[in-house]
Order: C-alpha cells, then sequence, then structure tokens
C-alpha cells in the first residue's frame, strides 16, 4: 500500500502511522468525488501548534480515528457524510455487498444489509480497494429504552432473514445462500438520523459534526417513530456454501473450528441471539420476557437451534402475549440500582410518554444513500 508523509514536521509528528495512508490517497479520493478532512490534507497544519499552550483536544481536527481502516469524508457532490472503508480486493465484502446492493435487492424491505455505495480502486494500491458507505450509528447509542424497541430491533434484524410469506419460512439471507458468520451486536448499526438531527462526528459519536460536546440526551426511537437497523461488514460472509471452516468473528461460537466443518447458517442462528442477549439483557432489566427466545438461539448445539424463520415464529408467540402496559415498560440500568417509589414514579412518566409519542405523525426519512 502506498504511503507519504505529510507536508511538514508538525503534522508528521500528530498523525497516526496509519493515517498516512490516507492522506496519501487524500488527492485520488478528490478525483473521485470524495473530500477529507483538514487532519488529512497534504497542507495540514495542526492549529493547535500555532497558539502556545493550546491543546489538540479542543480542535475538531485533534479528533484521533476508531479503526485504522475506516475513515469518513464529504461526498463533494451533494456534500453528505459518507464512510470509506479499505478491505482486500479479494474479500466476500465486496461479491456480496455488491449483490445485496443491486437495485432489485435493495427495493425488498426485508433487506437490512448497509447498502455498498460504491467501489474504488486505486491504481497506486495493488492489495486494496476503498469501499463507500452511508454513515450509520452504533446500535446501543443510545441504548433501547423499552420493551417496544427490543421489539423492533428483534423484528427488524429476524425479518432480515424471513420472507413475507409465513407458510414458507425462507430467509432473505439464506434464500440468496448468504450466511454473514459475524452478525454480533458490534455488526448491527442503526440510522441516527432522526434522533441526531443535526449529525454526529463520525469518529467521536458523542459530539456534533463541528467536535463539541452533545450536552442534551438522545431523544427515545419510539419518539421519533422508530429507526432502521442495518447489518454491516459482510468480510468473513459465504455464499452458496452449506458448511465453512474458520474462526474468525466477534462472537466465539462453539462450533467455530480451523478443521471440522460447521452450518453457517445455524452460526448466524447463534450470533445473533447472543447478539440479544448483550445488548438487552446484560446491563439492563425488563427485556427477561424475551429470555426463552434467545436461549432457545444461542443453544451450544447446533442441531438444537430453530432456523431464522422458526425463531421469528417463537418470538411471534411471546410478543402476542404483550399488552400495551408491557409493550411501554421501561428497560432500567443494572448499573442504576431505583428505589420502589423512584422506579415507580420514572416508570409512569414513561408510559405517559410513550402513550404520546405513539400518536405523534412521523414523517420517515429518505433512505440512506
Amino acid at each position: 500500500m502506498t504511503t507519504a508523509p505529510s507536508t511538514n514536521e508538525a503534522a508528521q509528528k500528530e498523525l497516526l502511522a496509519s493515517e498516512h495512508i490516507w492522506v496519501a490517497k487524500f488527492q485520488f479520493l478528490k478525483d473521485n468525488g470524495y473530500l477529507l478532512r483538514p487532519r488529512y490534507r497534504p497542507d495540514w497544519v495542526p492549529p493547535w501548534t500555532l497558539k502556545p499552550g493550546a491543546s489538540r483536544l479542543t480542535y475538531e481536527s485533534g479528533i484521533l480515528p476508531s479503526r485504522p481502516e475506516l475513515l469518513d469524508a464529504e461526498r463533494i457532490s451533494d456534500k453528505k457524510v459518507v464512510m470509506l472503508k479499505i478491505a482486500p480486493k479479494d474479500s466476500p465484502e465486496i461479491e456480496i455487498g455488491e449483490y445485496l446492493s443491486s437495485e432489485e435487492l435493495q427495493r425488498d424491505p426485508r433487506n437490512h444489509s448497509l447498502r455498498l455505495l460504491e467501489v474504488l480502486r486505486d491504481p497506486s494500491d495493488a492489495k486494496n480497494v476503498i469501499l463507500v458507505l452511508p454513515l450509520v450509528r452504533r446500535v446501543d447509542e443510545p441504548p433501547p429504552a423499552s420493551v417496544r424497541e427490543c421489539c423492533d430491533i428483534i423484528e427488524q434484524t429476524l425479518q432480515f432473514g424471513v420472507t413475507e410469506n409465513p407458510n414458507k419460512g425462507l430467509i432473505f439471507l439464506h434464500e440468496h445462500k448468504i450466511a454473514h458468520r459475524d452478525c454480533a451486536w458490534g455488526n448491527i448499526m442503526m440510522d441516527g438520523r432522526a434522533l441526531f438531527p443535526k449529525g454526529w462526528h463520525p469518529q467521536l459519536r458523542a459530539t456534533f459534526p463541528d467536535g463539541t460536546e452533545m450536552k442534551d440526551p438522545a431523544p427515545s426511537r419510539t419518539a421519533v417513530g422508530g429507526v432502521r437497523y442495518y447489518f454491516i461488514d459482510f468480510g468473513i460472509s459465504s455464499r452458496n456454501r452449506d458448511s465453512v471452516l474458520g474462526i474468525d468473528g466477534q462472537e466465539p461460537a462453539p462450533e467455530l473450528s480451523a478443521t471440522v466443518p460447521y452450518d453457517p447458517y445455524k452460526l448466524d442462528v447463534y450470533i445473533l441471539g447472543m447478539a440479544y442477549r448483550h445488548l438487552l439483557l446484560d446491563d439492563y432489566m425488563g427485556a427477561e420476557i424475551f429470555l426463552p427466545l434467545i436461549d432457545s438461539m444461542s443453544k451450544l448445539n447446533p442441531s438444537e437451534r430453530p432456523t431464522a424463520a422458526e425463531s421469528l415464529d417463537r418470538y411471534y408467540e411471546i410478543r402476542m402475549s404483550f399488552g400495551a402496559r408491557v409493550m411501554a415498560q421501561r428497560l432500567r440500568p443494572k448499573a442504576e440500582p431505583e428505589s420502589a417509589l423512584v422506579r415507580t414514579i420514572r416508570d409512569l412518566q414513561y408510559h405517559v410518554m410513550d402513550w404520546y409519542w405513539k400518536r405523534k405523525i412521523v414523517i420517515p426519512l429518505s433512505p440512506l444513500s
């Protein structure tokens, strides 16, 4: 991969080693319609070095990247912020991403894969490509606040698997012979535009785009009419394979092996079940009603797990028993114990807000692009 030093000594000292790769690609990206932030421009001078006593932490250009292979950019044509990802040119993320991003599959409402907008091929880099993706937020920033919001997460991510015809029970990815193999909670994102209409900094999500701190709490998902969830990172996914080998992935599933083949579709069920456990149960009280579903999806023996379609059926069996009171039940952080009086007051407040929010008319946002 081509690298190039920055053009001044101050920037040379401030930039991380991995950032020089992006500086070297600045002109290539600009020529292809994407503008990096000032920090990555070849003539950049750290502004805090020009003011004695100034701190890097008080400048937007002092924000460091969260991952070396990921960086944000402005699409010059419409000023939208997108994410750029350096990936090996033989990564399955390219073929599978382009397939799932086809116009036909993008029209399918069950498709919750994040759209691959473009693949850039830098002539100076023979090993890698740059994937262009919409800007999204982590699923837990902010975390879900109620049973209703938990239901929305489960329905969207499981319906990512299930066709509209319940009699067939085919799953969206699996009907296209695709297994994600890493659908852990860290690879489930959300469209945060309704929650943060002023935007956020892609590398420091607790701040606005200019780097200033967000002080007010984000509104509830329910208050904005819900959000749409997306699966990302198909870097170890497989297509047209009923058995696979491999030990990579965020969730250490029991069947992962470099020598013994296993079913990648049953692996998806386990990983998604564990994602629900980590996201909804580990840190909160109030979502225990989903435990039978989560336990069945995360059985250690793959043959004892339901398919994604069967998991959705089981979820609906649980969901049908919920009344309005249960749906509006607030999640309570385990790290913040509440007295009986405080809990009663907060529960009542949330029930009133939930009742009001559900009667609001919310104009849906345009699809991510």
